[in-house]
């Protein structure tokens, strides 16, 4: 069974399709590249997803069962996360209470000491090193980029969806980057990454799904041409 089906989404902006009866599917284990120029409607797609629009028609299955998030927190709560382009970052705020914010209301006091163990482990066991208590406008780029995965990684998501994520990333970052990204799909994490750069779908991805103009115009396996494989 798919982590994730989404069939036949359409989804227009002033009578114009954004998304054209798009169908994607993501396995468990998986990186799964979405391909397109700046206006293909990838972005569109992942927002659909992850509650943030809602498609006009379409379905979406979620580990078998329709799935129709309205937000993004019923998105993660169901086990999906988002890193989007644009950092969505307290630049004031630390490490650790970017990654706990909005999840202290659930009535309890948040034990900031057992948070931080946590944060910690994780960011060990996937290469994610960076400070819990160092304030995130005092980090890198790369930095924050982690700080987003954190993030996703901390409220216990299965699938991570990523946009454009080394846009802003040096090549040693880049690499980096995709190492990371190998042990989330060793662990079993599916994963979607937004690019426009054939070169890194052909260094870290299983799949790519390409856009054009809204519409797909393909699906190809690329984990054969991959060199770390």
């Amino acid at each position: 069974m798919p982590l994730l089906e989404m069939k036949n989404i359409c989804k227009a902006f002033s009578g114009v399709y954004a998304n054209e009866r798009i169908n994607l599917r993501v396995e468990k284990g998986e990186i799964h590249a979405l391909l397109g120029e700046n206006g293909a409607g990838k972005t569109t797609l992942v927002n659909i997803l992850f509650g943030l629009y809602q498609a006009d028609s379409g379905e979406i299955l979620w580990k078998g069962a329709p799935a129709d998030f309205r937000s993004p927190k019923e998105a993660i709560a169901a086990g999906v996360g988002m890193g989007q382009q644009h950092f969505s970052l307290v630049q004031r705020m630390t490490v650790l209470d970017n990654v706990v914010l909005n999840l202290r209301d659930n009535g309890f006091i948040l034990d900031r000491a057992g948070a931080e163990r946590r944060l910690t482990a994780l960011a060990e066991k996937y290469g994610l090193t960076v400070n819990p208590r160092a304030r995130v406008s005092d980090l890198s780029v790369g930095e924050q980029q982690r700080v987003e995965i954190l993030k996703a990684l901390y409220r216990d998501v299965e699938l991570l969806i990523l946009d454009e994520p080394t846009a802003v990333l040096t090549p040693q970052e880049t690499a980096q980057f995709f190492n990371v990204l190998r042990s989330l799909k060793a662990e079993g994490y599916g994963i979607i990454i937004i690019t426009h750069r054939m070169s890194e779908i052909m260094a870290i991805s299983d799949r790519v799904t390409i856009l054009r103009d809204g519409k797909q115009v393909a699906e190809l396996e690329t984990a054969h041409t991959n060199p770390e494989e």
